[in-house]
């Protein structure tokens, strides 16, 4: 570290330390607010939980924490969920050594131990994992500092769940490989390189040497979990204290005046905007640090405070959205105001959980009043369930119901039972929505909590079917469309179908879809239009990415559909098809190109396929003939004599699309809709 800067820095702290800044914690009601709006907003943004992979496993090791601190039943279910979807298990399977594979365990064992009955299998993915490297001799897998909290915490785990002393023997073997044997922690500067390309000689871009925030947030936050669960006696206990004293200590002088800690601990030249996943790992580390009375509370205390509320009052925005997250990387880099990274969300819950003991005030817990699901009848009518019976006095007020994207709620009645409300609405189209209710009470008094939101999809599908399903199981064609990405439609063999029906012709623009284990393998289909069952046409044949168990979108060009059929070739690795979800993106065909029944004329064929049709009407007139597209323009425009009640257009330069056909004989006329194929 440059000693001069290290000078400059801490009077500069001292100076402003405390302007700008309360010298207490804020409420544990406003610390509270705080958490859910972040936790909140998050799992809004992500209706499917993910995969089980590092950045997502350290959010939900944040929410799991944050459960435990406020036990919110969605919260768990959120969790549950993510890990059902990921069939509790481990990227890259049972044989990992990676660490950053292993950061799911953390979740995967707390869960565990919340079930009053306990399941062995959400553990035994992990477990086989650690157990493969703790009866091992091999202790050089840790050669970056991150492994140090993706995996540490899951060998304490295991250790205080089983009892068993070699969990922690061996977990202090690979540590010590990356803190000496590769000399990765720096005992002058109480500070860690990420990887041995980061020691001396490389340095930042101004010369100093590197040390980065949330790779020593990381450090921070590991001994803070494994220091919680291990044993007072563990021989090596005291070496973990001492360490994370010492860096406390150097933190503690590192600190910016707002609150944060520079992206590059000892060169705020190089990126010296606030940084949220580094600073959020030290406060969660110090405060907790403070409550188990490790660190001293007179220091520290101070540090804390003024952190949290930078983060709360920088980094966090209105609509719970958490900033200045630094995106996944292995050295100092930027971060801005609209950053957000699922890891820094865990880190700001971590925090939050800790800052909840510390800070004075009553926090009652949750009601668990609140919205179950939400079911769409048709454009104008939402059923909205409760979890619990409802005050209809304050559950049929439209103002307590707030719809985005436009929507607007014109009045709400009794549904078929004590716990549902049918919202009466305008402005609802195909797509996802979010409804946010407050305000609205249960029958036995308790109120759902303000703000609470959830999310919804609007689609025109009236109808479906398919070719099977997998028998005795619940994984029916409905499964698609529940907006629930836990349940799915599965059927086995090359070739099985599912169909939805529109109820009519749209303009069908693309398909999203998500398919089960969609993470870990790919998936294979092809999707087929049709206006008539008849007469089909292929517009996708191809994969997932296999990267994602959450929606992805298959495009294609915008053409008239009612039916859409996706057919399924199995996946990477058997020969199921499982979707979880499906949404069919199409716009209403605007109702002057929708051919009525009593029209005076018809169109055949139809659709087209050429450049040849035939008006069919009803008598023998002169009439005059109009097509155009849909921007309007002008085809084709004659003035024709019917010859045995037909009109024959032929030669005409259509390519594959919509087109208007207008016939004016007298004081008559009419239009129809012309598919080009």
């Amino acid at each position: 570290m440059n000693r001069k800067f290290s000078v400059v820095f801490i009077v500069f702290s001292t100076l402003f330390s405390g302007l700008g800044y309360a010298q207490q914690l804020p409420s544990k009601l406003e610390i509270l607010t705080k958490m859910k709006s972040v936790n909140d907003y998050w799992i809004s943004q992500n209706a499917s939980p993910g995969n089980n992979q590092w950045a997502r496993a350290v959010y939900f090791a944040g929410n799991v924490e944050f459960y435990k601190a406020y036990p919110k039943d969605s919260y768990l279910q959120y969790a549950n969920l993510w890990a059902a979807n990921n069939g509790w298990g481990l990227n890259g399977g049972t044989s990992t050594r990676n660490a950053d594979n292993q950061t799911c365990g953390q979740a995967y064992i707390d869960m565990y131990k919340l079930d009053s009955v306990k399941q062995l299998n959400k553990i035994a993915a992990i477990k086989t994992s650690i157990d493969n490297m703790v009866y091992s001799s091999k202790s050089t897998d840790w050669t970056w500092i991150d492994a140090i909290f993706m995996s540490m915490p899951v060998f304490a785990r295991l250790g205080n769940l089983t009892g068993d002393t070699i969990y922690f023997k061996r977990m202090h073997d690979l540590y010590l490989y990356t803190k000496d044997t590769l000399g990765l922690y720096n005992y002058n500067e109480r500070l860690w390189y990420r990887d041995v390309n980061y020691k001396p000689p490389y340095a930042t871009k101004n010369g100093q040497d590197c040390y980065w925030s949330r790779g020593n947030g990381w450090i921070v936050g590991a001994h803070a979990r494994i220091l919680e669960l291990l044993p007072a006696n563990d021989p090596h206990r005291n070496e973990y204290v001492q360490t994370f004293q010492q860096m406390a200590a150097a933190l503690k002088d590192r600190q910016r005046t707002d609150g944060f800690w520079n992206s590059s601990l000892d060169d705020p030249n190089e990126y010296n905007g606030p940084e949220t996943s580094g600073t959020a790992f030290f406060t969660y580390g110090i405060a907790w640090g403070i409550n188990n009375h490790l660190l001293d509370s007179a220091t520290y205390y101070p540090v804390v405070v003024k952190a949290w509320n930078g983060l709360t009052t920088i980094a966090y925005q209105p609509t719970g959205l958490l900033g200045y997250v630094q995106g996944v990387g292995a050295q100092p880099g930027l971060a801005s105001a609209g950053t957000t990274q699922d890891f820094g969300v865990g880190a700001f819950l971590l925090a939050g959980t800790e800052l909840l003991k510390m800070a004075s005030g009553i926090m009652t817990g949750p009601t668990n009043f609140s919205m179950k699901t939400i079911d769409v009848s048709d454009n104008s009518h939402l059923s909205v369930h409760f979890t619990k019976k409802l005050d209809y006095a304050s559950a049929l007020k439209a103002e307590n119901y707030i719809i985005n994207n436009g929507v607007t709620v014109l009045s709400v009645s009794k549904g078929d039972n004590d716990s549902t409300a049918i919202l009466s609405v305008s402005g609802l189209t195909p797509g996802s929505y979010q409804l946010q209710v407050s305000n609205i009470s249960s029958a036995q008094g308790s109120q759902v909590e303000p703000g609470e939101k959830k999310t919804f999809v609007y689609t025109l599908v009236t109808g479906l079917t398919a070719s099977g399903f997998e028998p005795g199981t619940s994984n029916t064609p409905d499964k698609t469309l529940d907006n629930d990405f836990s349940t799915r439609w599965s059927c086995d063999g090359i070739g099985q179908w599912i169909m939805y029906d529109l109820g009519g012709i749209k303009q069908v623009s693309s398909v999203d879809m998500s398919f089960f284990n969609g993470n870990v393998r790919k998936s294979f289909f092809s999707i087929y239009l049709s206006t008539n069952l008849k007469d089909t046409v292929q517009v996708f044949n191809g994969s997932t990415s296999g990267r994602t168990a959450t929606l992805e979108n298959y495009d294609f060009t915008d053409q008239p559909a009612r039916y859409v059929k996706i057919v399924g070739y199995g996946n990477s690795q058997s020969t199921w098809n499982s979707i979880t979800e499906t949404r069919i993106n199409s716009t209403e065909i605007t109702s002057v190109l929708k051919q009525e029944e009593n029209s005076e004329f018809k169109i055949y064929p139809n659709p087209v396929k050429g450049n040849s049709f035939k008006i069919i009407t009803k008598n023998d007139l002169l009439s005059k003939v109009t097509i155009t597209d849909l921007t309007g323009k002008v085809i084709f425009k004659k003035t024709i004599q019917a010859i045995n009640s037909e009109y024959k257009i032929t030669g005409l330069p259509l390519t594959k699309g919509i087109y208007i056909v207008s016939v004016t004989n007298g004081e008559k006329s009419g239009s129809a809709l012309l598919i080009s194929e």
